[in-house]
């Protein structure tokens, strides 16, 4: 009775909040090339290059510490498991867009959770946590200048519906701060609080530290969704994940994170429901500053299909040590149908290769464009 209350109050907020908005309607969706809706600002490459830099130092501060190369970014491995997407077999007609063209259709896909810090932290640093998806046996035109043999999709996650990192000017001042204090988080910290964007800024050390199979995640950034543009997510279906809510405690191991996701895939599969916000308007839903979420009352989430996790060794070394020095993610190896959009994702296009690169030359090793989930161990 109390759920069922609760799901009317907000329905009719959201239907005020609808009614007051001056955004188009609803199913008002925007063409994703559409004027306006991206903007690129004549510096960006510039800039960008120099993001490159500064994260390819602290890949090597990274080196001089742990005698390994780690990615830029979402250093620290939580788990990594193997599953399958289903696309939604009653699915809308407008819906049916790149690797959801085919209602019903069955993927393999393999994940790996992650804290997002550049840092290997213990898990009592509160902070953002991430997870990338590699969707496998995709097919369809690729993105300009990508191999056609590759068959594969990859998708990036967080567990907040923004990125404080905002755009590309943003984003190399943060780094430049995270570079110059990487040994002092306490000064990085007073220095952050000298923003104007402060509470933007410190928002993700404000997301709660708990169990992550009980994390939503999203996309933050917009990709292209065929014919239109949107915000996608992620959102537990079951209840065995919902209230998965422990709190890290501060005598708790450093690895309590991943010992939790161990403890519980060890018995437990895990479901996660794919949906996307559609945009149909640049001034509500904007493609250039990360930062906005985008109002469910005007772009609300639609489902697209189901993630299934089965029960399985979420730790396991030998596929802990090939996905972080073989595995290759990158959305823009991927399908033109799901471009990645706005200045954080083509920061993205010249960051990922030379983070790969990078590790690579560092480490020996060899990152791969895995075609098979039967490749990873």
């Amino acid at each position: 009775m109390a759920e069922t209350l609760k799901e009317t109050v907000n329905s009719a907020w959201t239907n005020v909040k609808r009614g007051l908005s001056s955004a188009p309607p609803n199913d008002a969706y925007l063409a994703w090339d559409e004027p306006g809706v991206e903007t690129v600002k004549p510096d960006e490459q510039e800039k960008i290059e120099r993001i490159k830099e500064v994260m390819e130092r602290m890949q090597r501060h990274n080196f001089d510490r742990h005698r390994h190369a780690f990615r830029a970014t979402h250093v620290k491995t939580q788990g990594i498991v193997k599953g399958q997407l289903q696309v939604n077999p009653d699915l809308p007609e407008h819906l049916r867009q790149g690797i959801f063209t085919e209602p019903g259709k069955v993927y393999d896909v393999a994940a790996r959770y992650a804290n997002e810090p550049y840092l290997l932290q213990r898990d009592q640093e509160a902070g953002p946590r991430g997870l990338g998806l590699k969707v496998f046996g995709v097919t369809g035109p690729r993105l300009e200048g990508v191999d056609e043999s590759i068959t594969t999709q990859d998708f990036f996650w967080n567990n907040a519906p923004s990125i404080e990192l905002t755009d590309v000017d943003t984003t190399l001042e943060i780094m430049s701060l995270r570079e110059k204090y990487f040994d002092d988080p306490a000064a990085l910290g007073r220095h952050l609080k000298l923003r104007t964007d402060l509470v933007k800024q410190h928002a993700p050390y404000m997301l709660p530290n708990t169990n992550m199979i009980s994390h939503a995640m999203y996309s933050q950034s917009a990709y292209r969704f065929g014919d239109y543009y949107g915000h996608m997510g992620l959102f537990p279906v079951l209840d065995s994940q919902k209230t998965a809510e422990d709190k890290v405690k501060s005598d708790d191991p450093a690895s309590v994170l991943s010992d939790w996701l161990f403890d519980y895939f060890n018995g437990k599969e895990a479901k996660y429901e794919f949906k996307i916000q559609l945009g149909t308007d640049p001034a509500h839903h904007p493609t250039e500053d990360g930062s906005v979420v985008w109002d469910e009352a005007t772009s609300p989430y639609q489902s697209l299909g189901t993630i299934t996790f089965p029960a399985q060794d979420s730790f396991g070394q030998a596929r802990r040590v090939f996905w972080e020095d073989r595995m290759a993610l990158d959305g823009w190896r991927g399908l033109a149908a799901h471009r990645p959009m706005g200045s954080i994702n083509r920061l993205r296009k010249g960051v990922y290769p030379h983070s790969k690169t990078t590790r690579d030359k560092i480490n020996v090793s060899k990152s791969e464009d895995v075609q098979s989930i039967d490749e990873i161990p």
